[in-house]
């Protein structure tokens, strides 16, 4: 059985799409609670460096949930 591929056109987004993006939201949040938690916990002082660190974590929890999970390359 031969797989299909949809293609969505620009400016659209369909159901899966609307996934992604949701599950992309999701982690960059845990990413951004990992970041407060620390500071609030003071396991770690930002300082100066806060703003980028809360760009920077939830990239990295994007970037760590590819790395270590299971996913389809097309």
């Amino acid at each position: 059985m031969v797989k299909q591929i949809k293609t969505v056109g620009n400016f659209q987004v369909d159901k899966e799409g609307l996934k992604k993006i949701g599950k992309s939201f999701l982690v960059s949040v845990a990413g951004l609670v990992i970041a407060i938690l620390l500071q609030l916990t003071d396991v770690i002082n930002f300082g100066d460096y806060q703003s980028l660190m809360l760009v920077f974590l939830p990239w990295l929890a994007n970037t760590l949930k590819v790395w270590i999970l299971k996913y389809e390359s097309k």
